[in-house]
């Protein structure tokens, strides 16, 4: 059986002497993995296909379970990423994520959406590259059913002092006294969050944030999925070394 569908490349591995196997993000499908012949040799017109964010639509031929690429029309490659090093670990820490929460034969297109946005401002424009990965990060979270509730801001009538934690039992911003599992936090990681999931924000008390920020998504997303997401955490060290 042929099957035609967009997707992203979220891994590659060798297999055999000119073969790779594929771990794809399809809207449709979800995360699986095909196989693709011969795309190692020199003159492999399918090479694109089998490279990192590459974004295409993918013939793939299907036979007991098992997928093997036949053909891809390429729509974005975002081989600008290979050239920045922050940009490039920004968007391995994205795919990460989807590698860890996603399942096959389940679809999703909200998270599909989100992943192309955020490659597309890592690779298209100068935005800060924390910034687009946390936004995805807070998507991702919300569709695996882990969602962070950025609403402290309101409940505290705009005032939020420097008594802020944050609750790894319910995902969300409290005081101290409400506190059932969790850590403190910094008030630059809640207005980061909301910078980047659109939500209204204090520019000033964001300013630091984007590294704590990613920090706690990342202890939150371990909490949760028991994963260690290595290459969010080269991502944080590489904003260390910025700073």
């Amino acid at each position: 059986m042929e099957i035609k569908t967009d997707a992203i490349v979220l891994q590659t591995v060798d297999y055999k002497d000119n073969d790779k196997l594929l771990t794809l993000f399809s809207p449709s499908l979800g995360k699986i993995t095909a196989g693709i012949r011969g795309v190692k040799k020199p003159t492999a017109k399918l090479a694109f296909s089998a490279q990192p964010f590459c974004f295409a639509e993918y013939v793939l031929a299907e036979k007991g379970g098992r997928y093997t690429v036949t053909g891809a029309y390429l729509h974005e490659s975002f081989f600008s990423l290979r050239y920045d090093i922050v940009r490039f670990y920004a968007a391995c820490a994205a795919t990460e994520v989807c590698k860890t929460i996603l399942v096959e034969n389940e679809e999703y297109d909200g998270l599909f959406i989100g992943l192309i946005e955020c490659l597309k401002s890592l690779s298209l424009t100068d935005e800060d590259a924390a910034l687009p990965v946390i936004g995805f990060i807070l998507i991702a979270l919300r569709e695996s059913g882990y969602p962070i509730d950025l609403g402290y801001l309101e409940e505290c009538d705009g005032d939020i002092g420097d008594k802020l934690w944050f609750d790894f039992a319910d995902g969300k911003f409290t005081t101290f006294e409400r506190l059932v599992r969790g850590e403190r936090a910094s008030v630059s990681t809640y207005h980061t969050l909301r910078l980047s999931a659109g939500l209204a924000y204090d520019e000033k008390s964001a300013a630091g944030g984007k590294k704590r920020a990613l920090r706690l998504l990342k202890a939150y997303l371990s909490e949760k999925t028991e994963e260690r997401y290595e290459n969010l955490g080269e991502l944080i060290r590489l904003y260390e070394e910025i700073e």
